[in-house]
């Protein structure tokens, strides 16, 4: 009985010991672990449409080390800078230590990111290297600046059906547009009961793959070479949001207002009118005082409304986000207010004359 109480005793010995030099060795592999130290080639890059099939930029970087030799995966991350790699694009390079862009692609990435068309911006760059799921180390983080240039965003055309003709070629007014380069689509329809049916029937044409999206067997819902969508209730200004990868259609009838000090801040005061030669909402005899400030809200809320960035660019300002600044007025008269949503998501522009 002692002999196996001992061979018991000893058998625990070697095991607590065993468990002991593997934690030992996680602790001496993790605080011994070198990253991956990245070189940009080149730091600068100005994009334009003349370099956009050419390589130029390449992101390089040192092997990491984790203190004996292992198979390492290398993942880059890249986002604007400032946001924490929220949203971030990943490539996974597997073995390799270098990653490439041709002009068009990193165009994109940058303004996918939120470095818009014809902008000067930055980008932060890491490399995360990989032995394990739970065993990971990440370079420093490098920057590269990055000058855009404008490109006409990814658009779903409006292809109309039944009576309703629409332009065969992207025309404003008539398109939804993907300002991210990704799968979803948003813009401003005007439908004008064409057939007398309190709807419009239309497909949705993609001027990437040409592929039409049409009915998915519901109204929410799109098809690849599905029959008509069908809109409803038209006549009707509607924002429309479609997502191709989800299948998936929303629309909504919109009327905007103009709410400002003007009018005490009331979201129903001031409406706005679609002019349908010009695709535009326009607001006339508009009182305002110089030093206060106004923004474009619709059906009464601020739900879907729009404000300005820092740029004075307009911008989306519901939820979640709530973001931008209220807008300026010029001066103290009676003005001509003007919102401009035909030209899709990431294109909406306003003025005042």
């Amino acid at each position: 009985m002692n002999i196996y109480i001992k061979n018991i005793l000893v058998l625990c010995v070697i095991t607590f010991a065993f468990v002991g030099c593997e934690k030992d060795l996680e602790q001496t592999v993790m605080s011994a672990s070198v990253p991956p130290d990245i070189s940009l080639s080149p730091a600068s890059v100005i994009l334009t449409s003349a370099t956009a099939a050419d390589t130029v930029e390449a992101i390089s970087w040192s092997a990491s080390d984790y203190g004996y030799s292992a198979a390492v995966n290398y993942t880059v991350e890249i986002a604007k800078t400032g946001s924490g790699f929220a949203g971030s694009q990943t490539v996974n390079t597997g073995s390799k230590r270098q990653l490439k862009y041709v002009g068009a692609v990193l165009n994109d990435l940058a303004i996918g990111q939120g470095i818009a068309p014809g902008t000067t911006g930055t980008l932060d760059i890491r490399v995360k290297s990989a032995l394990s799921d739970s065993l990971t180390i990440y370079s420093p983080v490098t920057t590269l600046t990055v000058k855009t240039y404008a490109v006409e965003f990814p658009a779903l055309l409006v292809k109309g059906g039944n009576s309703w003709v629409t332009p065969a070629t992207r025309t404003n007014g008539f398109l939804l547009t993907s300002p991210n380069f990704d799968t979803k689509f948003e813009g401003y329809l005007n439908l004008p009961n064409a057939d007398g049916y309190g709807g419009d029937a239309l497909k949705l044409v993609s001027t990437s793959s040409g592929l039409e999206y049409g009915w998915g067997g519901t109204a929410t819902t799109m098809s690849v070479g599905g029959g008509n969508l069908w809109f409803t209730p038209a006549p009707n200004f509607m924002k429309v949001n479609a997502d191709i990868n989800a299948l998936t259609v929303d629309f909504t009838p919109v009327k905007f207002y103009v709410t400002g000090d003007h009018n005490s801040w009331n979201t129903s005061a001031t409406p706005m009118s679609y002019d349908p030669v010009s695709k535009r909402l326009i607001a006339t005899n508009v009182p305002f005082t110089a030093g206060k400030a106004f923004v474009f809200t619709a059906n009464g809320g601020y739900d879907l409304s729009y404000k300005v960035n820092g740029d004075n660019k307009l911008i989306y300002a519901g939820p979640p986000a709530w973001a931008g600044a209220n807008i300026p007025v010029p001066g103290t008269g009676v003005y001509t207010v003007i919102l401009d949503l035909s030209a899709g998501n990431g294109s909406y522009t306003y003025s005042v004359q």
